[in-house]
């Protein structure tokens, strides 16, 4: 499973174009851009103006043989004045770009000192551009330095491409010659257990350049079972706002059909291997859309390249696309970041005499509410819904139709301010925080729901978890303490089930197997079936440090 390296920069918006491209010719892609807000300057500015006049008549009599004077008249004053202000807001924003690329990219050691000549070569082109008269830009020897960085960066990109294609050494074909005879290659053994995936987790990001192209960009957190050295892909599949594939014109990005794709193909290493941050990129330029504004939509799902049927699949994602020109942008309509999928699992198949290939099994449809919640009822004993249930089980028919659903946690927790004494509620609350990795958070409403319940199994088992999950291993532990001291069964489970976390957490993969099967031991037939995947990651994770080394 490949590893990556990331780095973030924060650059005005105008350079954004000038850094995506350049970054490329180093085998950086972009993850993400942020547009964020640095300072904000109001400023009044105003004047006024004022003009006036008049005139004074009058009319002054000195009476004889006294000693005072009358005086009579009039007066006139006239005038006018004018006022204006003016309110300027200087709003000052920048862009975070976060890139990403393989660790292990051929002649990293090279591209880091050509990204390193690269960036210290910017601050005098930049400068330069905002002085002078960019009319003989190229001939500027600023410019030169960096597009000598860049040339510099695709010759190593364009060396790794050539050995990628030509994987055979001087030293292989030396060995070749001398040998007269050959050992055929071992074929792949298709294993006898069926295959299966989960799609754990998908994010859309929009408006990322790649190659100096915009497009969108999906990352993609999975796992895959029984499928070692066998090749598999991911694709994503585009449709219009009436489910309709879109159709390929260029045949660029396209299906076997001939309808909009993104795909690429991969070969998973362990019998049960996991990837995060798989990436796929489509330009939107391979939407082949007409100018305007559509509403469109994307899947990804997992494919087995032996038996021909799919393995997994996301829910569907979709974004506002608009075009005009040359200008592409996107938008999410829908929560770009979804961490439950439907997983599709194919049956195992059947042994049989006959040479007549099996088609593929049809996976059952999800279950409709009514019948899901039927089983919630029943399952926990509701068989009378009082007024926190009902309220309760209409945050879960939103949650059934959207696992990110706001409506779904507001009546999860109006249920939970209903009745406090309902470990469910504060399960499915403490939830939706640990969904949002908000660890902190479903900390301290566990610690409120144990003074309501207090040495309750399910809070304290979430608590460990939580401690876990934010490697406050020392809490964790007292945890597991309290767990030991209660007697019911339900509480040993989550006692070892939270050692074997924490051995894990501390890299102790033995001693987590060996928690994680007394767990198991004390679980249901059915449900020992399901948690066999705990000891599958450990001894993955074992298999992976023994290459490491």
């Amino acid at each position: 499973m490949p590893q990556y390296e990331y780095k973030v920069i924060k650059i005005p918006l105008i350079q954004q174009t000038y850094y995506c491209s350049f970054m490329a010719c180093f085998g950086w892609q972009v993850q993400n851009m942020q547009e964020s807000v640095d300072r904000v300057v109001n400023r009044s500015m105003g004047f006024s103006h004022n003009t006036n006049f008049g005139s004074f008549n009058a009319t002054t009599y000195f009476p004889s043989h006294t000693n005072h004077a009358n005086t009579y008249g009039y007066s006139r004053n006239h005038g006018w004045g004018s006022q204006m202000n003016m309110d300027v807001t200087d709003v000052e924003t920048s862009l975070t770009v976060t890139f990403f690329r393989d660790v292990a990219i051929p002649y990293r050691g090279e591209l880091v000192d050509i990204e390193n000549r690269f960036f210290a070569a910017t601050p005098a082109y930049l400068q330069r551009c905002g002085r002078d008269n960019k009319k003989n830009e190229s001939q500027w020897p600023e410019r030169k330095a960096v597009e000598a960085c860049a040339d510099a960066g695709r010759a190593v990109l364009a060396r790794r491409q050539q050995q990628a294609q030509n994987p055979v050494t001087t030293q292989q074909s030396a060995q070749t010659s001398t040998t007269t005879t050959t050992q055929p290659q071992t074929p792949v053994q298709i294993p006898s257990e069926p295959a299966s995936a989960a799609i754990r987790e998908i994010e859309v990001t929009h408006n990322v350049f790649q190659s100096n192209q915009a497009g969108l960009q999906i990352r993609l957190n999975f796992s895959i079972k029984n499928r070692k050295g066998i090749q598999c892909r991911a694709v994503a599949y585009f449709f219009d706002e009436a489910h309709k594939p879109l159709q390929d014109v260029n045949q660029h990005f396209q299906t076997a059909d001939g309808k909009v794709c993104v795909g690429s193909t991969f070969q998973p290493g362990f019998e049960e291997t996991f990837y995060n941050n798989y990436i796929l990129f489509l330009p939107y330029s391979e939407l082949d859309q007409k100018d305007g504004e559509y509403r469109l939509g994307l899947n990804t799902m997992i494919y087995d390249d032996v038996t021909k049927t799919f393995l997994a699949s996301s829910p569907e994602v979709f974004f506002r696309y608009t075009q005009s020109g040359q200008s592409k942008r996107g938008e999410m309509i829908s929560a770009s970041t979804i961490h439950t999928v439907i997983t599709e699992k194919p049956k195992p198949k059947e042994k049989t005499t006959s040479t007549t290939p099996t088609k593929s099994v049809v996976v059952p449809q999800r279950p409709s509410f009514k019948e899901y919640s039927n089983s919630f009822c029943q399952k926990n004993g509701w068989d009378a819904l009082n007024e926190d249930r009902k309220v309760f089980l209409e945050g879960l028919s939103y949650w059934y139709k959207d696992y990110q659903s706001k409506e779904a946690q507001e009546l999860f927790r109006k249920a939970l301010s209903m009745n406090p004494q309902e470990p469910i509620y504060w399960s499915w609350v403490c939830t939706s925080y640990f969904n949002k990795l908000q660890f902190d958070e479903a900390i301290t409403l566990l610690k409120k729901g144990l003074k309501e319940l207090p040495q309750h199994p399910i809070l304290l088992a979430h608590l460990g978890n939580a401690y876990v999950r934010k490697a406050d291993l020392e809490n964790a532990q007292k945890i597991a303490d309290e767990l030991a001291a209660c007697e019911e069964k339900l509480a040993k489970i989550a006692r070892y089930d939270l050692l074997g976390q924490i051995a894990e957490a501390r890299q102790e993969y033995k001693n987590a197997i060996q928690y994680y099967d007394q767990a198991n031991e004390l679980r249901d037939p059915e449900a020992q079936k399901i948690m066999v995947f705990n000891q599958e990651r450990c001894r993955n994770l074992m298999k992976q440090g023994k290459k490491a080394k």
